[in-house]
């Protein structure tokens, strides 16, 4: 079973949000677009504590600076599904067995409802119901049992970074544990805090000793309740197996070679996991899910790399929140998830079913996901053909009062990568874009690409589409008032006659078309703002007003 999908209404600061989720999700969001918030409804409502949480006032959500207008009412629903036909027949789920209803796709589904309603005089109302598949509630007795039924198979454990977590208390390590985990745990309690003090003075034998208590209480917490590293012959289920692989995966990296980094990098996230866990004893068939908050903290980018590798061992559902491109590149872009706000809600983008083909899935993983991550945070991306647009396109902008790595766009050149496969992963991932091309036939052919995007959807093409009134950048911006700069660096004199084409080539021949481009940008910069061509003008203040929202 795992959590499938999460809607919330008028919680803090989400006003509606419907998120689908699957073994791996990224979100990848601005500040105060709903990150926080998300990860504050799992927590509270499904971390495994002994108590279920009631709202309070300051959990319903209003517009930001206005409190008076504070919504009355917020609901949370968890869907939780099967991964195979039949799943909720194992033993493990036979105290969920009121619960489940079948879709469409004959897997079984449990929808677990909370709500809260806010009074005149500041009261709040909990309540918690299940639902049928098609939103009716389930008449059940003994529904607090139940919900604490479910979580106990599925909670959610939030990681932080160590700074902002108290530091353990040997309480904290379940004393409920059978003895010799006991030891175990309040030595790795020790070890975390001399990690979190100065993992430097740690000796290779405190290491070691540390990562032997950590593999003894992984085979505690997610293996069967008892078990001891099993023989050959011995007979698992899939799921435990799949968790002993892990297990076996995670030893073989930690016992490479000048791994010591490797280890204390895994020591840490373990010790963080057990600070999330708390006091509490986690079932034996527990499935955590587990929320990860921005792992680059405090990690170099190759520590990192070698942090999510280690996570990616973990035979657990995950959510991640990154601001790191680095991390992003890590990620296939088929588990990315972007958070948008938009007036009425906090809408969620991800590439979902068919998604992209397998050719162009594979230029979108060369070109934005292994060389271009950072672009998957932009708002807006301004596509051009080649790299003498990208160097002439930032200066001018700037120059125009447009500064584009504040306003969230991104000027990617797309002739490598093809047109189409950008413009439909855009639009997937709810990123805006405009199209800046060429007058000559490639360009025709471009700019019929984007007409064929807007067809099914209601764009204008001026949102869309710029196309250069001359056969490329070079001879616009030459009629457009920079003939000096070309022949000047073609050691052409003004006087002489020749084809602009001509001059262009020589100008091209004695330094490089990306030269080019700073030099007009240069120049551009010395004669001022009236110097740059209406048309770009035109085309900034259009894909500013994209990235903006489209608001006015």
């Amino acid at each position: 079973m795992f959590l499938e999908r999460i809607e919330i209404a008028g919680f803090r600061g989400i006003n509606r949000l419907s998120l689908m989720l699957d073994d791996n999700t990224v979100l990848l969001g601005e500040n105060a677009w709903g990150k926080s918030s998300l990860l504050d409804a799992m927590t509270l409502l499904l971390s495994p504590e002994q108590k279920l949480y009631r709202f309070e006032s300051r959990d319903f959500h209003f517009p930001p600076g206005d409190e008076a207008a504070k919504e009355r009412h917020l609901q949370i629903i968890f869907t939780f599904c099967e991964k195979d036909i039949g799943h909720a027949h194992l033993p493990r789920y036979r105290h969920l067995s009121p619960l489940w209803s079948k879709g469409d796709d004959s897997l079984g589904r449990i929808h677990y409802c909370c709500e809260g309603e806010l009074a005149d005089d500041g009261t709040v109302c909990t309540w918690r119901r299940f639902l049928g598949e098609h939103g009716n509630e389930l008449h059940l007795h003994h529904i607090d049992q139940l919900v604490l039924a479910l979580i106990r198979i599925h909670p959610v454990l939030r990681l932080r970074d160590a700074r902002f977590i108290r530091r353990l208390r040997p309480s904290s390590l379940n004393d409920n544990l059978p003895v010799d985990n006991q030891a175990l745990a309040h030595q790795l309690d020790q070890l975390t805090r001399e990690l979190v003090r100065n993992p430097q003075k740690l000796t290779n034998a405190e290491l070691r000793q540390g990562l032997t208590a950590m593999q003894q209480l992984l085979e505690h917490y997610f293996a069967e309740q008892g078990s001891q590293v099993p023989g050959p012959r011995r007979h698992r289920q899939p799921p435990e197996q799949q968790a002993w692989r892990s297990l076996d995966s995670i030893n073989r990296m930690i016992a490479e070679p000048n791994s010591r980094s490797m280890r204390l990098i895994l020591l840490g996230m373990f010790s963080t996991l057990l600070q999330a866990k708390g006091n509490l004893r986690l079932d034996p068939h527990a499935r955590p899910l587990l929320l990860v908050e921005d792992p680059e903290t405090r990690l170099h980018p190759i520590m990192l790399s070698v942090a999510w590798n280690l996570l990616n061992q973990m035979p657990l559902q995950r959510i991640t929140t990154t601001n790191s491109s680095q991390l992003v590149s890590l990620v296939p872009v088929e588990h990315i998830c972007r958070l948008v706000r938009e007036s009425s809600r906090v809408a969620t983008y991800r590439l979902g079913t068919p998604g992209l083909s397998l050719e162009d899935g594979r230029r979108i993983a060369f070109h934005i996901r292994f060389n271009r991550p950072s672009s998957l945070f932009a708002r807006c991306w301004l596509l051009v053909e080649g790299e003498t647009e990208v160097w002439l396109l930032n200066e001018l902008a700037r120059q125009c009062g447009y500064h584009f790595e504040a306003e969230g766009v991104r000027v990617i050149e797309f002739a490598q990568c093809g047109l189409k496969p950008l413009l439909k992963f855009a639009r997937l991932m709810g990123i805006e874009w405009h199209a800046l091309v060429d007058g000559d036939e490639a360009g025709k052919k471009y700019a019929n690409a984007v007409r064929s995007m807007l067809v099914n959807h209601d764009d204008n093409e001026r949102d869309r589409l710029t196309a250069l009134p001359a056969l490329d950048m070079e001879h616009f911006m030459y009629k457009a008032g920079f003939s000096s700069v070309y022949h000047r660096v073609a050691s052409v004199p003004l006087k002489v006659q020749m084809p602009v084409r001509k001059v262009i080539l020589k100008a091209v021949h004695h330094s490089s078309k990306p030269d080019l481009a700073i030099e007009v940008a240069t120049q551009a910069g010395q004669w001022g703002i009236d110097s740059v061509p209406p048309l770009l003008k035109k085309m900034f203040s259009r894909v500013i007003w994209l990235a903006r929202g489209r608001a006015d």
